[in-house]
């Protein structure tokens, strides 16, 4: 016989009406056995069987409604059900546990915070300290400017010998002390790990970082030698030591520790290039162009060519007739096979030689020439007169070996309106008269983005009013290793959201990179990538649509059949998943897209989540300020209760002090502290803003 469940329900209802408690359960029973995803009639069981006073049958109800919504994304739908059954269960670890994950998710932190303090209070009491341990530990994720948790974590790892774990905790507490403009409190926790672990790379990164800001970077130099005492080789140590005093500018502290660390393992060699940059800035070209004797040859053999035309072009602009810089100019004309830039740069070279007075340096160029320019008899007498007048002997340059390395490549000529004899004799050479300045004579080209193919642009040298004038374009400066670097990581980061279809993301960041670099042909190739229309299929710049995304990700059905709610359920939970992933950039985009299709004055929940979920992502990626603002936007949500109200002002005291707003910070902890003195710390942070005003 078929199961009527029209009728059962009929008869249900009349029951209830009737306050027959007992023969509607039956009745409901009767429905749920013959349909088990009845989930609305789950609920109702559940909610009769309590009025019955039968709370494990209740119990046992809610539990399966509760873990269905909770599979199917509906957080606050398990949170109700899971809540019934707290009330019921007052103790319930296991309720706990899944309240305190499911406020984690929705964003409510401060519920999360809550449950997750119950569950470490819990185990603490009974014993069971590993798994306390880690609920203080998601306690400190959940509230990233509390310091006072963290230590009180450190300090619970180390009584239970979990040394590793402590020292980590300590680290931490000093990230977010130095966050909070106290270096002496991070000094501390820091010291504290480093009895831990002595040589810890993030504890001694810390303790340089909070002693430089202090002022005190010799202590900083002192620790760092002291390890290096007992252990010389610790290469990570001799790095943090070389930026030390880079940061210092202690030029001399860093080129003994650069020097140390390059013969330790020459692969290090561009860290030299750090010691250029820090003469230069300390107008110091001799100094600059000794180092870069040494970093040259390294390189060259790397194929970093470009790289070491741009050092010498750095030089000369400093002092044109800096000999050490264009003895380098001459070697890296050679090693590019270019005879006739070659042969210019000795030109150079023996101008600057003489009016210098360097008779070796002048004697070495016009060796040289003699072999290049043997038509121009002038540098042979030249050389002559030099080695008679000095005492020289001669030593004549091999002149088939120098040939023969200009004749494996096609050079790029110069074109040369006087031979290099007659501007040096419309200069005076011969007389000994003060030759004006040059100009670098071989400038950087711009590197092609797609084939990394270095050229030399061709230069022209013209007599003009007695002066050599080299002309060329000018080309774009490099950048330093580190911005190099990092812009490398964000041309890659817009490059990955172009080929996925975040065009406005994409486009946002392109602008930051151009107001920060500067218009380069890479990033306008970016540009014209990005303007391009949309191709379908599977190409770069194909975006995925809601529903491919659904498919994509597996998300079930909204709780409506609105359009806007699936949208809104499949940008919300993709969020949420970037979120978990630790991707905040993108976590944040999709809680934007999501919040863009609801409204605070909705009737539904949406708002509420995404703004407090916003909050938090900002706050979590540095972002205070615009944590503020969307806390404060989620105050505008309706019909808010007294406890989530309670939690956005207390959220909005935490954004506050993060920003540096001890005022508006203390003004929001004192409204919490107003209407409830035990709310987690507020009393605790009342007291601390109110003594440090």
């Amino acid at each position: 016989m078929n199961f009527d469940k029209t009728k059962a329900m009929r008869n249900a209802e009349k029951y209830v009406a009737q306050g027959k408690i007992r023969s509607a359960i039956a009745e409901y029973r009767a429905v749920v056995g013959n349909d088990p995803r009845d989930i609305g009639t789950l609920n109702m069981l559940g909610d009769l069987l309590v009025k019955n006073s039968e709370k494990r049958e209740a119990v046992s109800c809610y539990m399966l409604v509760a873990e269905h919504y909770a599979k199917q994304g509906f957080a606050q739908k398990a949170i109700a059900i899971y809540n019934k059954i707290s009330r019921l269960q007052p103790e319930s670890i296991e309720v706990s546990t899944k309240l305190a994950e499911l406020y984690k998710t929705k964003g409510s932190l401060s519920e999360a915070r809550s449950h997750y303090t119950t569950l470490a209070e819990h185990y603490d009491r009974t014993g069971h300290r590993i798994e306390a341990l880690a609920m203080w530990k998601q306690i400190a994720l959940l509230d990233p400017n509390n310091t006072s948790v963290c230590i009180s974590l450190a300090q619970s790892y180390l009584k239970e010998g979990h040394r590793e774990e402590a020292a980590e905790a300590y680290a931490e507490a000093a990230t977010r002390f130095m966050r909070q403009g106290s270096p002496d409190d991070a000094i501390a926790a820091l010291m504290k790990g480093q009895d831990i672990r002595p040589n810890d790379l993030r504890i001694l990164d810390g303790l340089v970082k909070a002693y430089s800001a202090m002022g005190r970077v010799g202590k900083a130099v002192d620790l760092l030698e002291n390890i290096l005492d007992d252990e010389p080789y610790n290469r990570d140590v001799l790095y943090l030591l070389i930026d030390c005093h880079i940061d210092s500018h202690n030029a001399a502290g860093a080129e003994k520790a650069v020097i140390k660390l390059v013969e330790m393992e020459p692969a290090n060699y561009p860290k030299l290039l750090d010691l250029i940059r820090l003469y230069l800035d300390a107008n110091d070209p001799d100094s600059a162009a000794r180092i870069l004797s040494m970093s040259s040859e390294y390189l060259l053999a790397a194929g970093q060519g470009e790289e070491c035309l741009r050092w010498i072009n750095a030089i000369l602009e400093r002092e044109p007739h800096h000999i050490g810089a264009l003895r380098l100019l001459v070697r890296y004309c050679s090693w590019i096979k270019d005879e006739s830039a070659y042969s210019v740069a000795l030109v150079r070279m023996l101008a600057a030689a003489n009016k210098s007075g360097q008779p070796e340096e002048e004697r070495y160029a016009l060796s040289h020439l003699v072999v290049t320019r043997p038509l121009e008899t002038e540098y042979a007498k030249r050389l002559q007169e030099l080695n008679e007048q000095h005492g020289f002997d001669p030593e004549p340059v091999d002149a088939e070996l120098l040939r023969a390395q200009f004749r494996t490549a096609e050079p790029h000529k110069f074109q040369e309106d006087e031979s290099a004899v007659s501007v040096l004799e419309s200069q005076g050479f011969h007389t000994g008269a003060d030759l004006d300045p040059v100009e670098p004579l071989v400038k950087r080209s711009e590197r092609s983005a797609e084939t990394k193919h270095i050229e030399i642009e061709p230069e022209v040298v013209e007599v003009v009013d007695h002066e050599v004038i080299l002309n060329a374009e000018e080309a774009e400066s490099d950048l330093a290793p580190s911005d190099e670097q990092r812009f490398q990581k964000e041309f890659e980061s817009i490059k990955f959201y172009i080929e996925n279809g975040y065009d406005e993301l994409a486009a946002k960041n392109l602008d930051q990179m151009i107001a920060e670099f500067g218009e380069r042909p890479s990033l306008a190739e970016l540009r014209k990538r990005l303007n391009a229309p949309a191709t379908n299929g599977n190409g770069a710049g194909h975006s995925l649509s809601i529903d491919e995304i659904r498919s994509e990700f597996g998300l079930e059905g909204s709780e409506t059949n609105d359009g806007v709610t699936d949208d809104y359920e499949t940008l919300y939970q993709m969020a949420v998943a970037y979120q978990e992933m630790g991707l905040m950039e993108q976590a944040i985009k999709g809680f934007q897209d999501a919040i863009s299709l609801v409204s605070p004055k909705d009737g539904t929940r949406r708002f509420f989540y995404c703004a407090n979920l916003l909050g938090y992502c900002f706050l979590n990626s540095g972002m205070a300020h615009l944590a503020v603002t969307w806390y404060k936007r989620a105050l505008e949500t309706a019909n808010l209760s007294d406890d989530e109200a309670l939690g956005l002002r207390y959220e909005l005291g935490i954004a506050f002090e993060a920003d540096g707003d001890s005022e508006n910070a203390s003004k929001y902890f004192e409204q919490v502290y107003a209407e409830n003195v035990d709310f987690r710390d507020v009393g605790e942070r009342v007291k601390h803003l109110t003594v440090s005003r």
